[in-house]
């Protein structure tokens, strides 16, 4: 059975519409009920901050701050990471986030990547897959820093380092040395970053392959990338080196892991996602969720935290107890808003439910 890392204490201090929230899950999962606009979903926000800097919303600092107060919003959560238990802090600080994890502060999110592993499906992800191939490309990425723990290290080292690159062509200051240097670090960088795409991708279509639910349709995954899993961090960088002209005139990198290209096929009809009927994308898209998960915990043997923002409306009363029954078996906290609580029926005693009203 694998570990799992959960929330035990939950408290949030002018976090967007809560002036003050607070809830012991112990290592339950939770459903969150109420009406549209209690703020469910901030609640959901506020625990995807621990995994990305600007949460599952993709918000400022500023965004999340109460508007009925002027002190700064925190959160607090007794996180449990599988081995220790650990006590973190995330506020506002000057439209900035400050990081305490057990009384420390933090100089950055580092320390925090390393303890804290969530993945989440929200609406606004529900056409993920169709729409352009950087968004599916940040898609696989998220998921790729589930497994990888220096992956987001390696992905911000070439990011910083292209835009470096990037702005020197455009202003034509052709410094062979400052050049090589940040090529270098590309390259590096760049290498890494394909091969540890490569390496999760194989061990999640495995795991949909082998070991997900037949009651879910299969993905196929597909990744096709300028470079190649046995090219070099030197052949990179001499492609770099090769395309500074043209990289100048067109203002983008040419050679580049950003244009990598990941597709989601479907098994059962062997046919690309896009032609999937709107039912079959969404239970596709929760599918590759689900199997990420159970990926961690077989490869890694640690569950995650899952969120999932108002899976249920999407879902009929067949594939609400199929999902129940995959989280259930799983064993990762779950934490799942919805408007019903009848919709968990005889499922109602497998988690810590609470329900939100209006201020």
């Amino acid at each position: 059975m694998a570990t799992h890392c959960y929330i035990k204490k939950l408290q949030l201090h002018n976090f967007r519409n809560h002036s003050s929230f607070e809830l012991d899950s112990s290592d339950n999962s939770v459903v969150v009920t109420g009406k549209n606009g209690v703020g469910k979903t901030n609640i959901l926000e506020a625990i995807s901050l621990l995994a990305k800097s600007n949460g599952m919303k993709k918000a400022k600092a500023s965004e999340m701050q109460n508007k009925f107060s002027n002190e700064n919003w925190t959160v607090h959560y007794g996180f449990f990471n599988g081995v220790d238990f650990n006590s973190i802090g995330i506020a506002k600080n000057f439209n900035k986030k400050l990081i305490q994890i057990d009384g420390k502060m933090q100089s950055g999110y580092s320390s925090l990547y390393r303890i804290s592993n969530v993945i989440w499906l929200i609406p606004q992800m529900d056409y993920i897959l169709l729409s352009s191939p950087s968004d599916r490309l940040k898609f696989l990425d998220r998921i790729v820093s589930l497994f990888k723990e220096n992956y987001t290290y390696c992905y911000m080292k070439y990011r910083k380092a292209k835009h470096e690159r990037s702005k020197l062509l455009r202003e034509n200051i052709l410094d062979e040395n400052w050049l090589s240097s940040l090529e270098n670090v590309m390259a590096v960088n760049a290498v890494n970053i394909l091969r540890m795409r490569l390496s999760v991708l194989t061990t999640l279509q495995d795991t949909i392959d082998n070991q997900s639910t037949e009651f879910f349709p299969k993905a196929s995954l597909k990744l096709s990338s300028q470079l190649t899993s046995s090219d070099t961090a030197e052949y990179f960088q001499n492609r770099l080196e090769e395309n500074r002209e043209k990289d100048s005139l067109t203002g983008r990198v040419t050679f580049c892991v950003n244009n990598d290209k990941f597709q989601v096929f479907y098994q059962g009809r062997d046919i690309p996602i896009n032609l999937c009927s709107t039912g079959e994308q969404k239970l596709l898209l929760l599918s590759i969720i689900l199997s990420s998960v159970k990926a961690r915990c077989i490869h890694h043997n640690k569950a995650p935290l899952l969120l999932l923002d108002d899976i249920m409306s999407h879902l009929d009363e067949h594939y609400r107890r199929v999902l129940i029954e995959e989280v259930l078996s799983i064993q990762c906290q779950t934490w799942i808003t919805d408007v019903d609580q009848n919709n968990f029926g005889s499922y109602a005693d497998s988690f810590r439910f609470i329900e939100l009203q209006y201020i």
